[in-house]
């Protein structure tokens, strides 16, 4: 689990710009993609310095 959460930066990168891209207008697009980035952001944060020091090895 440890490393599907330190993982899922790369799949952010990839799998969130992706999904944004459907948009029609381009600005559009980017506000999706900088607003679920930082949704992202926030709830990775929350994962590494909570959930993780948590976790079992």
């Amino acid at each position: 689990m440890k490393k599907f959460i330190l993982l899922s930066v790369l799949y952010a990168m990839y799998l969130l710009p992706s999904l944004a891209a459907r948009e029609r207008h381009p600005a559009r697009g980017v506000k999706k993609t900088m607003l679920m980035m930082v949704i992202f952001n926030l709830c990775y944060a929350f994962a590494v310095l909570v959930i993780w020091t948590r976790m079992d090895d």
